[in-house]
């Protein structure tokens, strides 16, 4: 059920998996930002504050979304294998 392609194709499927879930978690963290902003009376993030944290939050999750997305994709094919074998 779970199929990713060939193994040529798999660092390519890593890097979109991982940029992907990069952003989502930028737009998250800007979300809280603007939010938390809009929500007290004074302004608690500057602009630049948010963009450091923005640039800081997209290099994280890159550095961890790569070293898990491989392993995720892994097991995702072995349990698929472990299924058909079992049938």
């Amino acid at each position: 059920m779970v199929k990713f392609g060939s193994r040529d194709n798999r660092p390519r499927l890593v890097l979109l998996s991982s940029i992907s879930t990069s952003i989502v978690l930028v737009i998250l963290f800007l979300f809280g930002a603007i939010s938390t902003n809009a929500l007290r009376e004074e302004v608690a993030y500057t602009q630049v504050d948010m963009a450091a944290g923005s640039i800081f939050v997209f290099v994280i999750t890159m550095i961890i979304s790569l070293s898990l997305w491989p392993k995720v994709m892994d097991w995702l094919e072995k349990k698929d294998k472990n299924k058909v074998i079992s049938k």
